[in-house]
């Protein structure tokens, strides 16, 4: 069995898949025609469980900060109203511990918004473009 590398990468990946089984599913409550109610609900019931064991995975890996990209998200996870934003990576805040539906447009911020882990630190970049940029209007 191999192992999975769990990166920005794989979730590129789930996300494709989530958006693959939503548009398997928009067909097949559109377009599949089925002898009867039961047998569309047991093949709709069907598709819906792995998406949601794709959502969770999903959630999971954004909650734990992977980055990704906004243009990457199914599109059932878009906000409706909102533009997407052209190259644009953004990480993930925390999951919710609330059983709202997940949309990362709407919690995530940027990284650069949230402030830096490593405030205080020598790696602490946004001190030294601070630095940087009132050396520079001194001079």
């Amino acid at each position: 069995m191999a192992n999975i590398v769990e990166n920005k990468y794989y979730l590129k990946t789930v996300h494709e898949e989530i958006d693959l089984f939503d548009r398997k599913l928009a067909h097949l409550l559109n377009f599949e025609s089925f002898d009867n109610e039961a047998d569309r609900a047991a093949a709709t019931r069907k598709l819906t469980l792995k998406r949601d064991a794709l959502v969770l995975t999903a959630k999971r890996l954004a909650g734990e900060g992977i980055e990704f990209n906004q243009n990457d998200l199914p599109r059932s996870f878009r906000p409706k109203d909102a533009p997407v934003a052209v190259e644009t990576t953004e990480v993930a805040e925390a999951a919710p511990k609330t059983a709202e539906p997940f949309v990362p447009a709407g919690s995530n911020r940027s990284v650069r918004r949230q402030g830096s882990p490593y405030a205080g630190t020598s790696l602490d970049w946004q001190s030294s473009v601070q630095h940087y940029m009132q050396k520079k209007a001194k001079a």
